[in-house]
């Protein structure tokens, strides 16, 4: 009988036979190693060298053959989507086909180097911008920290490199003659409900399609957003209209409703037909249709060309020039934090920082 967690046992030959783990394989077996010898005390000692070796070079860890391609397939569909929205499952399996796969899926795993990353990050950043190397990277670094997590890898080799200065995006917003412009020709048509939507509330795309008539509280002037509609991939060549709970959780939010807005959105409840603000018969109208129908307005306006998202930004922008507090237009438009609404609207400061120049050439 051995003694408790020691693993030595006598054998009927009279030797002493002491057992180790020499490796876990990626099914969680175990491969147990031996040692023999006719004196208890020098198996015992040979299985202290072992553990100590093991606990300075991990030299026990998972036995894993396979290539990093490999383990990121394995890990975005046992791991990844099990656990998030399909929107955020297709963005990191299109980041791994489209950027990882191509250049670095042919590596075995536990040979990845930090030096062929580096080289693919020098690849990467003559193609992306500085937010999208990042983005990826960080795909590679999870995937990467959950093979560490399971013993595939000794150490992550994508926290050893150096990643290039991420740059502040300039937003896009429209100006107040251009919005002008959209909000008098949107005014004309039914089908620019969503234009009008999004200048009054900043609300994004996803919110406005999804946007049901039981959201609005019209005693109380109130939207209430708590959906959003994406049409996303959900097979090969196949796409589906998914409806989904918000971006975040400060996403999920309650928005005042101008006087303006509840006038004409009365006016367009009495000739629905549609459970949704925007929508035709007993259905939603998609982003998709919705942006179409922008960029034809756009044309027509003769205006510069630029995403339904910039009307977002144009609410946000309207906003501080009139000077609404930073916290308020965070929480309108559904952002995490402050310092979120802040990186992405800097540029927006510059009238203010104009009118601070002039106070002080003044003095």
């Amino acid at each position: 009988m051995a003694k408790r967690g020691e693993n030595i046992y006598k054998r009927k030959d009279g030797r002493w036979e002491g057992r180790y783990v020499k490796e876990r394989k990626i099914d969680g077996k175990i491969r147990y190693g031996y040692i023999y010898s006719r004196k208890y005390l020098e198996v015992k000692k040979k299985l202290m060298l072992l553990k100590a070796e093991t606990l300075k070079e991990d030299i026990f860890q998972i036995t894993y053959d396979g290539t990093l391609g490999d383990w990121l397939k394995l890990w975005l569909e046992t791991i990844v989507k099990p656990k998030v929205k399909l929107s955020t499952y297709n963005s990191y399996k299109s980041k791994v086909q489209l950027h990882i796969l191509p250049h670095l899926g042919a590596i075995p795993l536990q040979k990845l180097l930090p030096a062929e990353i580096d080289q693919w990050l020098v690849h990467l950043n003559a193609q992306l911008s500085s937010s999208s190397v990042h983005a990826v990277h960080r795909v590679l670094k999870n995937a990467l920290s959950q093979a560490l997590k399971q013993g595939l890898i000794v150490k992550n080799p994508s926290l050893m490199i150096e990643l290039p200065k991420l740059e502040k995006q300039r937003i896009k917003a429209f100006s107040r003659q251009q919005q002008k412009m959209i909000k008098e020709a949107a005014l004309k048509e039914k089908k620019y409900l969503p234009i009008l939507i999004a200048l009054e509330t900043g609300m994004r795309i996803g919110e406005i399609s999804a946007l049901k008539w039981t959201d609005i509280n019209f005693s109380e002037k109130t939207i209430h957003i708590q959906r959003t509609l994406q049409r996303l991939q959900v097979g090969i060549g196949k796409t589906a209209l998914v409806e989904g709970t918000p971006k975040t959780f400060q996403s999920e939010r309650i928005l005042p409703l101008s006087n303006q807005l509840k006038s004409y959105l009365i006016e367009e409840k009495k000739t629905s037909y549609s459970p949704y603000v925007v929508g035709i018969k007993d259905s939603c109208t998609e982003p998709r249709t919705i942006n179409y129908r922008f960029k034809k307005l756009q044309e027509e306006l003769q205006i510069s060309q630029l995403p339904f998202h910039a009307l977002r930004h144009t609410f946000a922008t309207r906003c501080l020039e009139l000077g609404v507090n930073i916290a308020t237009i965070s929480s309108i438009l559904g952002h995490t934090s402050t310092k979120m609404t802040l990186d992405v609207y800097t540029n927006s400061f510059m009238q203010d920082e104009r009118k601070a120049m002039e106070k002080v050439a003044a003095i």
